[in-house]
């Protein structure tokens, strides 16, 4: 026995990259995970893998469509119940430079990656709070901590996490709900290449990359605690570091590093 044994996951994002890597590595801890994509053929072929319901439920919907969501908290509460913890996951990059990022890719990752947590964890607060337990984990970004060249509305919904995460955390202190925050930076997965890119991609400097799996295992154990928030790398600790002591220092680097120029002028 695990301490994960018969414990109620919902994870979303579990088609690919870190949520599916958690959900694997869930059910082989003896939880039971309520995996939410909106892939049905994904979900159907990781089930399998998975061993299916009870061990995994897959559960089809699309954390920046209201109605789908309502619709799946709607089916969780009626015949699965109130999950122990809630894994909002879902999310979509977008790489631009900000003045090509359009209002209609602004809404887009806005709707994502900011109303969609809302909708993901919104439902099942009341059913935690009857309980008197459960823990709440975001997963944001470390560009959530400091914005970098090109990524200002994928910048912009990740702050708008820690905001959330704050204000939520401080309305649930003392009843047993808990909030916690995972910061991963550059990570091997699908949503590298399933980024939007209405311009040139941004440069790619970073020194270190990790494997979903790695990342899967900073989110079990940051569910598995009280901890409020996990920055996953020492390229991300060093720049959320630097962003405190020296942000000028640092935004002198990010954009030496980081921005394309030509007669001192962004390039398209």
């Amino acid at each position: 026995m695990t301490a994960w044994a018969d414990r109620r996951v919902l994870l979303t994002g579990v088609s690919s990259g870190i949520g599916r890597a958690a959900a694997a590595a869930w059910v082989r801890q003896g939880a039971r995970v309520w995996g939410v994509a909106r892939s049905t053929e994904r979900l159907a072929g990781l089930a399998a893998e998975l061993g299916g319901p009870p061990t995994f439920v897959p559960l089809p919907a699309d954390v920046s469509d209201d109605r789908s969501m309502v619709a799946l908290a709607e089916r969780v509460l009626r015949e699965l119940g109130v999950p122990d913890v809630v894994v909002a996951n879902a999310g979509i990059g977008l790489d631009a430079l900000f003045q090509h990022t359009t209002d209609d890719d602004l809404r887009r990752v806005l709707e994502t990656n900011v109303a969609g947590v809302y909708r993901t964890i919104r439902p099942f607060i009341p059913g935690m709070l009857a309980r008197g337990s459960g823990r709440i984990v975001v997963v944001s970004s470390v560009v959530g901590k400091r914005g970098v060249p090109y990524y200002s509305a994928y910048s912009a919904s990740k702050f708008a996490l820690h905001g959330m995460a704050a204000a939520l955390r401080t309305e649930l202190r003392g009843t047993g709900v808990t909030v916690g925050v995972l910061c991963p930076s550059s990570t091997r997965t699908e949503f590298q290449d399933r980024i939007l890119r209405p311009g040139p991609s941004q440069p790619r400097v970073r020194v270190a990359s990790h494997s979903p799996e790695s990342a899967a295992r900073a989110l079990i154990a940051l569910a598995g605690n009280r901890r409020r928030e996990h920055v996953l790398s020492l390229e991300g600790k060093a720049m959320a570091w630097a962003e405190k002591i020296a942000p000028g220092v640092l935004d002198a680097v990010l954009a030496r590093v980081l921005v394309r120029r030509k007669r001192g002028s962004p390039t398209v």
